[in-house]
């Protein structure tokens, strides 16, 4: 997939938004002690804004682990929409323009794009598979270094050993850490990239 910047401003069907809540809903979350809420909007305003037909506005309680939760829920969404022609852009500096609450977390702008929802393999800006995991050879860990960050920062490192797979997150330093905040969504973004491709494989696991 990749992100979609431009849409046609035709609204989805009844039966596709109800499919679209149902992917939401059917997600089990990281951390189910920290519930991710959302609604729609019809208009959004920030430094990167994006026209859409559609906006999703992903919430908190003010948890540890709901950022990881949206990441990891919205990727899910992302990946539908792609697999059923439709486009989507994380947007992490959007703001719901008709109620704006502390607990939002991100926005993701859909819809049906202009273009292709698809790209290139060889299209892909990413670290070298070396430089994200000691497993070079797996391929859900491929997976994963496809998978999208902020400012395409991809701020993960995945060390297999014994078994276990560790993940750690970067730590930004000044001035990046000042700029940009989200680097726990995009880790829940990664895992949702692991976690898919571990179905895919059939390879059992569990966090």
């Amino acid at each position: 997939r990749k992100s979609c910047r431009t849409y046609k401003m035709e609204v989805l069907r009844d039966d596709q938004m109800a499919q679209i809540e149902a992917v939401l809903g059917g997600v089990e979350p990281l951390f189910p002690d920290a519930p991710v809420s959302y609604r729609f909007a019809t208009e959004t305003k920030g430094m990167f804004h994006v026209k859409a037909p559609h906006y999703l506005v992903l919430s908190g309680h003010g948890k540890e682990g709901e950022q990881e939760n949206a990441g990891f829920i919205g990727q899910h969404l992302m990946l539908w929409l792609n697999a059923n022609e439709l486009g989507g852009v994380w947007l992490g500096a959007s703001k719901d323009a008709a109620e704006r609450r502390k607990s939002d977390l991100i926005v993701i702008a859909f819809g049906k794009p202009e273009g292709s929802p698809d790209r290139a393999l060889s299209e892909f800006q990413r670290k070298l598979i070396e430089e994200i995991t000691n497993d070079v050879e797996d391929v859900c860990l491929q997976a994963v270094r496809l998978a999208p960050s902020g400012l395409n920062i991809q701020p993960w490192y995945f060390e297999k050993t014994d078994g276990r797979l560790f993940v750690y997150r970067q730590r930004l330093k000044p001035p990046m850490s000042v700029a940009y905040r989200l680097t726990k969504i995009d880790m829940g973004i990664a895992l949702c990239h692991y976690a898919v491709a571990c179905r895919h494989f059939n390879r059992p696991f569990h966090f």
